[in-house]
C-alpha cells in the first residue's frame, strides 16, 4: 500500500492553494495522510480527489475543520500489519509525571505503534526511536516557515516493511526529488524492554545515574590507581578520561554546567538537546519535552515537572548511546537518511 503524507499546509494564509504538484507526487497512493494545521476543509477535499483521506487535528486548527469527519485529534491505522499513528505533533513515548495528569499516549500498557506521521515541526523528519518509526512529511507550502515549495512524503507498507521516501516539489515541470528516504530492514521490536529501561533508569539514586553517565556516555572509566592523598580513602568517583586525565564526579544530572558537558559529548557523537513545552497539565503545569536528536534517531521523554529535565537528559543520553552501541554491534536494525 502507497501512501502519500502531507502536512502544515496553511490554507489560504500562507498559499491560496495546494500546489499542483502534490497531485503529481501522489499520483499512485491508495490513501493521504494530512497531519494537521489544515486550516480550511476545501484542503481535505482537494486531497480527496487523489485518494480517499484521514487527517490529524492541527494546534492552529480552526472553524469548519475541527468538525469534519475526516479529522482526529489521532488516528490509530492497522495497515499491512504494521500499527500506525496519525497525529499533529511528535508525541513522547517515555512519560515520568510528577503527578498523573493525563493517559500516557499509547493509552495503557505497552501498546505502542510502528509508525508515527506528525507534522507541526516545518521540517522533514525520518528517525527511529527503539522500534518506532517517526515520520514528519515537513510542508508543501510553509517549509521551514518559508512560503514556497516544499516537501511531501511517500510511505510504503508491504508484507510488514515500511520504507519512506520525502520528496521536495520542484517548480515548473520538474518531478520531484528525493529528498531523503529510510534504508529497508527487518527488525524486531524492544519497545516494551526499552520503556521498562527507561523508567528503572528514572528511578535510580542519583549517584548511580551520574556514574552510569560518566561510564556509558562520557566514556570515561573507573580509576583504579590511589592518589597520593591522605583524606583520599577510595577511588570510587575518580575517573579516567579518553586522554588518560583524572576525572572527578560531576552532577550531570543535578548541576546546570555539568549538564552542559554532557551536551558537548552528546555533539561530538552526533546528538543535538532539544528541549520544548508540551502541554499544559494539571493546576497550570505544563510538561516539558526533553530529546537528544540525531539525523537518524530520536530518543526523547516526556516530565511534568522542570525538576526533572536534567535528570531526564541523563536518562536520554544513556538510551542514546546505548542504541549506538547497539547499532555499531550489528545488533539493531540500521536505518537512516539518504
Amino acid at each position: 500500500m502507497r501512501i502519500g503524507l502531507v502536512s502544515d499546509t496553511h490554507i489560504p494564509e500562507v498559499a491560496q492553494a495546494l500546489p499542483p504538484q502534490i497531485a503529481e507526487a501522489f499520483g499512485d497512493v491508495d490513501l493521504v495522510l494530512h497531519a494537521g494545521d489544515i486550516y480550511v476543509p476545501r484542503v481535505l477535499d482537494e486531497l480527496e480527489g487523489i485518494a480517499p483521506v484521514l487527517a490529524a487535528e492541527g494546534d492552529d486548527d480552526y472553524g469548519d475543520s475541527l468538525t469534519d469527519e475526516r479529522v482526529k485529534n489521532k488516528h490509530v491505522l492497522k495497515i499491512e500489519g504494521q500499527t500506525l499513528w496519525l497525529i499533529h505533533e511528535r508525541p513522547y513515548l517515555y512519560e515520568f509525571p510528577s503527578r498523573q495528569r493525563r493517559k500516557p499516549p499509547a493509552q495503557g500498557g505497552y501498546n505502542t505503534p510502528d509508525i508515527i506521521v506528525f507534522g507541526h515541526e516545518h521540517r522533514p523528519a525520518l528517525q527511529y526511536s527503539g522500534d518506532v518509526l517517526y515520520v514528519n512529511p515537513g510542508s508543501p507550502t510553509f517549509l521551514h516557515y518559508r512560503r514556497g515549495l516544499g516537501t511531501v512524503g511517500i510511505l510504503s507498507i508491504e508484507s510488514g516493511e515500511a520504507e519512506v521516501v520525502i520528496l521536495q516539489l520542484m517548480a515548473g515541470n520538474q518531478p520531484a526529488t528525493v529528498a531523503s528516504q529510510t534504508r529497508s530492514s527487518s527488525h524486531r521490536r524492544r519497545t516494551r524492554r526499552r520503556q521498562m529501561v527507561a523508567e528503572e533508569l528514572m528511578r535510580l539514586p542519583e549517584g548511580e545515574l551520574e556514574m552510569m553517565v560518566a561510564e556509558k556516555v562520557m566514556g570515561w572509566r573507573p580509576a583504579v590507581e590511589m592518589l597520593e592523598a591522605s583524606h583520599v580513602e577510595s577511588t570510587a568517583h575518580l575517573w579516567k578520561d579518553q586522554s588518560d586525565h583524572w576525572r572527578s564526579h560531576r552532577p550531570f544530572c543535578s548541576d546546570t554546567a555539568a549538564s552542559s558537558e554532557l551536551n558537548e559529548r552528546m555533539n561530538k557523537l552526533g546528538w543535538h538537546y532539544l528541549l520544548q513545552p508540551t502541554g499544559p497539565g494539571e493546576q497550570g503545569f505544563w510538561g516539558y519535552g526533553i530529546a537528544y536528536s540525531s539525523e537518524d534517531y530520536w530518543v526523547g521523554l516526556e516530565v511534568e515537572s522542570s525538576s526533572q529535565i536534567l535528570r531526564a537528559k541523563c536518562v536520554a543520553a544513556i538510551l542514546a548511546t546505548d542504541m549506538l552501541a547497539r547499532l555499531r554491534l550489528g545488533k539493531g536494525a540500521r536505518y537512516g537518511s539518504g
